[in-house]
């Protein structure tokens, strides 16, 4: 009987969607269109205008994360890569104009009277999936619905792929602003949906990995190059480091970098904004793929931002996975799509929804989302939440970048778990103006001083110190600072102690212990036994 085989540990499934990394605003079918039109198009027009200027800025430190392509290939490659992608989102472009058509005629139309009359301007695209209506202060506006547009020509999961390669102590360029058009030839690409079982097979484990490596054959752009390539990253899978699992009564939390951290107690294991590190991959030492259970019981994710919602992280992890904790999407705006609804077109088969102070329930604890606050450019995004997680009368609060006008604000959580043993809060204080992220979307344009003054930011100084002052916790943990080597390729952030988020999470950290408290900044990883 052949032994098991599943993909190396060590090997990187970089998703993307139309050969951009994947995110949740190119998942939703219903902001593809839009951020393939004025994002995607609009970079590649400027860096076939100048390409030398896109590859200056995009290596420029101070520029890392913006609009840039760093594309350093004869740039008729990116001419030819914007042709194909105007023929093959055609029908995605002619959403967005439809969703851009419809915003101005309400805005030039809608003033107060009835609007059955206006749907007929809308395009048929998109027009059985809208409620158009007005806000009690007589705004117009749509409500979108979202689940319609899933079931549509507008899904697309033929544009999905991945690239598979293997880790390596190189650091990753920054990815959302540059379309991945060739790969290297040691890597193996897949033009395979992420719904599909058969990535369950790759990364759970085969008996057949001949078979399994045919059955992916169609999917495969050079089969006989990729194949041996493919068999190659397959290995008997590792025995999971002896300590990953933890059936003790004391909880105990790992930080795996970022905004990701596992609670586990008593056999019960929670993990929060899945964004795993691979072996070979970063020096500092750090949690892997290795040192998870076999089996998570839960997956929290706070809200709905790239580097919370990986799904180069989360689609490895779909086999082991019980239940994912999402907030709950009711908006229908353009900027609030459905973490459910995407999560189940990728194969995650039991994705439940909160509303703040619902709660999910198991056997010594339960887990309760809360109100996220801030850090959304002031958009009306409700698929979002911070968690209280309650297990064996242990009670942990993470935050995430909710950035709260006052701690006040949180005093119905404040009610129900008056002693709490560690809050974890993020204090990326600078953060990117609200257009960096939801631009593409917009349907009015920002003046510069607005986009500056909406950024996605978390706590300073004094709002963290604050924070602490109000939930008075035993333990403060300064998380999500998105500067861990591991994933500067999404988050643009690099170390530095010179940096304005990491001076003010500094200040909090010396201010906190000069009192005897417990406060740590978080970097790379740590362990805890409460």
């Amino acid at each position: 009987m052949n032994t098991t085989q599943s993909l190396s540990a060590d090997v990187r499934s970089v998703p993307l969607v139309n050969n951009w990394f994947a995110h949740i605003y190119l998942m939703s079918p219903l902001t593809l269109g839009l951020y393939t039109k004025h994002a995607h198009l609009a970079m590649l027009d400027s860096f076939i205008d100048d390409p030398e200027q896109h590859l200056v800025s995009s290596n420029t430190p101070e520029l890392l994360g913006g609009p840039f392509i760093n594309y350093t290939g004869d740039p008729a490659d990116m001419a030819r890569f914007r042709d194909e992608t105007m023929e093959r989102c055609a029908l995605h472009l002619r959403c967005a104009d439809a969703i851009n058509d419809m915003y101005q005629m309400l805005f030039s139309q809608a003033k107060g009277s009835g609007v059955p009359a206006l749907y007929s301007q809308v395009d048929e695209l998109i027009r059985y999936g809208v409620d158009i209506a007005y806000d009690v202060s007589k705004q117009p506006g749509a409500r979108f619905i979202e689940s319609i547009f899933y079931n549509s020509p507008l899904n697309a999961p033929q544009l999905q792929t991945v690239v598979l390669e293997k880790a390596s102590y190189e650091p990753r360029t920054f990815v959302l602003s540059t379309p991945q058009i060739k790969n290297d030839k040691t890597a193996v690409t897949l033009s395979l949906p992420f719904g599909d079982p058969l990535w369950d097979e790759l990364y759970a484990g085969t008996r057949d990995p001949d078979g399994l490596a045919e059955r992916l054959r169609p999917y495969m752009q050079e089969p006989e190059r990729e194949i041996p390539l493919l068999k190659g990253m397959l290995e008997p899978p590792k025995a999971a480091a002896a300590d990953a699992e933890w059936t003790q009564d004391t909880p105990r939390i790992r930080y795996f970098g970022h905004a990701c951290a596992m609670i586990q107690c008593a056999g019960v294991s929670i993990l929060i904004d899945p964004l795993i590190s691979y072996p070979n991959e970063a020096e500092i030492p750090h949690f892997t793929f290795d040192d998870l259970p076999a089996h998570i019981d839960y997956v929290l994710i706070t809200h709905p931002h790239q580097d919370h919602v990986v799904f180069e992280t989360l689609l490895r992890l779909r086999h082991k996975v019980g239940q994912v904790v999402v907030g709950r999407a009711g908006g229908g705006g353009l900027a609030d799509v459905s973490l459910k609804l995407m999560l189940e077109s990728c194969g995650f088969e039991n994705v439940v929804e909160l509303s703040e102070y619902e709660s999910v329930s198991f056997e010594g604890g339960r887990i309760l989302g809360a109100p996220f606050y801030g850090e959304h450019a002031d958009l009306d995004i409700r698929a979002k939440l911070v968690f209280a997680i309650e297990m064996n009368q242990s009670v942990n609060l993470f935050f995430a970048d909710s950035n709260p006008p006052a701690p006040e604000f949180y005093a119905p959580l404040k009610a129900m778990f008056p002693k709490i043993d560690c809050l974890f809060l993020g204090m990326e204080c600078v953060g990117a103006p609200a257009t960096w992220l939801y631009g593409p979307l917009l349907q009015k344009m920002l003046t510069r001083g607005e986009d500056q003054s909406r950024r996605l930011d978390g706590c300073d100084s004094a709002k963290a110190l604050a924070m602490h002052e109000y939930f008075n916790p035993e333990r403060l943990f300064i998380y999500a600072m998105g500067a861990e080597p591991w994933l500067t390729h999404i988050t643009s952030i690099l170390y530095s102690e010179e940096t304005t988020q990491f001076k003010e999470a500094r200040v909090v950290e010396k201010a906190l212990r000069e009192r005897g408290r417990e406060a740590e900044l978080l970097f790379g990883k740590m362990e805890l036994l409460l």
